[in-house]
């Protein structure tokens, strides 16, 4: 099972102004795994293939439910769109470019897989052609069920040689893309921040704890303090099969390839299915 890969990211990707649902921000991070193991490279006229099985491994779900959940974020996210911010080369004033994920995505009806091309803005972001990334292992969020679990992991794990990070919280808020849904400071904590460090803590190979400071009378940042887990994350329990999911012994014996294991060749075919 492919559970602990790395995923790495320019750091100005993860700086990045863009929200996407669990499901986009997974399928995201396995691309970017998958387009960095890949020995054709990615370019921004490749597609790049996820295909369900694998997409189920990594996430602890079945194949049947891997493959629904992808069709559907193929299409939503063609419709996704990021805020970068970087320095203009030429006049050195601040430059903000706004631009989608892919340019275009296909689902591959009776193959259990999608196909997604990268836009070209996002690409040289993928491909390691920043001097600046940030690299994990994509174990450390494949348990997350909040995808701002997962992004205010990266944001730590961006420090994680220091093990404390001051962020401010319009700043945070515009990261998210929430800064219309949580204005109040106490939503903010109970809806995002509480959520996400509870599954961190849970499910990550960091321990994290933050506190708040003020400008005057108001809180304006948060603090985050952490360290890592002197061991690796927790593997999930394997999931159970139903019965519609089990396969006859008699159709595996049939089915059986010369060399296979009785349970390699069960995997095999029920990834055909």
């Amino acid at each position: 099972m492919l559970r602990n890969e790395l995923v790495v990211k320019s750091n100005r990707l993860i700086e990045a102004s863009y929200r996407l649902d669990l499901v986009e921000q997974r399928i995201i991070l396995f691309a970017i795994k998958e387009a960095r193991e890949s020995s054709l490279g990615l370019t921004s006229d490749h597609f790049l293939t996820i295909r369900a099985a694998d997409y189920a491994a990594q996430f602890n779900v079945s194949t049947k439910k891997a493959y629904e959940q992808i069709k559907a974020a193929a299409t939503t996210l063609y419709m996704r769109s990021l805020i970068l911010h970087d320095v203009h080369p030429e006049s050195g004033k601040e430059r903000v470019t706004k631009a989608r994920w892919v340019s275009a995505a296909s689902y591959i009806d009776g193959e259990g897989a999608i196909q997604l091309q990268f836009s070209g803005v996002i690409v040289p972001y993928i491909t390691l052609l920043e001097r600046e990334f940030t690299s994990y292992r994509l174990a450390a969020v494949s348990n997350m069920s909040s995808t701002y679990a997962i992004r205010l992991y990266e944001l730590l794990i961006q420090w994680g040689s220091i093990g404390k990070r001051e962020v401010e919280l319009n700043w945070l808020r515009s990261a998210l893309l929430i800064e219309e849904d949580y204005r109040r400071l106490f939503d903010l904590k109970k809806w995002v921040i509480d959520v996400a460090l509870e599954q961190i803590n849970q499910h990550s190979d960091l321990s994290v704890s933050y506190s708040q400071r003020k400008t005057g009378r108001t809180v304006t940042h948060l603090t985050f303090t952490f360290n890592h887990k002197h061991q690796a994350p927790k593997q999930p329990k394997s999931r159970q099969l139903d019965d519609s999911e089990r396969i006859p012994k008699s159709e595996i014996e049939r089915l059986a390839r010369p060399g296979e294991t009785y349970e390699e060749a069960e995997e095999r075919i029920r990834k055909l299915r």
